[in-house]
């Protein structure tokens, strides 16, 4: 019952980060960031799809480094980063 959840949660989160970069109120880069945080600590190929965006595309991995000093972010965000790292 627990992956479904995850996932419902990691659409969720990227669906406010659109809605979060057509609002001026909503910052839409913290959702997308903890939806890939939900999808690579949750499941073993999401890690694989993240680890391959930051080392391909350079603004994913500085939002993803961004966002882990934002005053926001989940205390996890470390974790995340290690578990994503491109470099390891």
């Amino acid at each position: 019952m627990r992956k479904p959840l995850m996932a419902l949660a990691v659409l969720g989160c990227f669906a406010m980060s659109v809605v979060g970069g057509l609002l001026p109120i909503l910052q839409g880069w913290i959702f997308f960031v903890i939806g890939l945080y939900l999808l690579a600590t949750e499941f073993e190929s999401g890690r694989v799809w993240v680890k391959a965006g930051r080392r391909r595309w350079g603004f994913l991995n500085r939002w993803i480094v961004r966002a882990r000093h934002h005053k926001w972010a989940p205390s996890h965000l470390k974790e995340f980063e290690d578990l994503t790292d491109p470099t390891k």
